[in-house]
């Protein structure tokens, strides 16, 4: 049987892909933020980036 390829298919994995890659910063993420409650140390102040075209470059920091 032959399978044909849509734009869809290399919309799919793309978007898989990135998917992937926000997994494993959540990850990352993650494992740093239980390291830092191991040690004891405070909360670090909030890294808030904006992205041109994004929001008008603009981020409201969460509460």
């Amino acid at each position: 049987m032959t399978q044909h390829h849509t734009p869809d298919d290399a919309l799919q994995a793309d978007l898989e892909r990135l998917n992937d890659q926000f997994e494993a910063e959540d990850r990352e993420d993650r494992r740093a933020d239980a390291e830092r409650r191991r040690k004891g140390l405070p909360e670090p102040e909030r890294d808030i980036r904006a992205y041109d075209g994004f929001a008008d470059g603009g981020a409201a920091p969460r509460t």
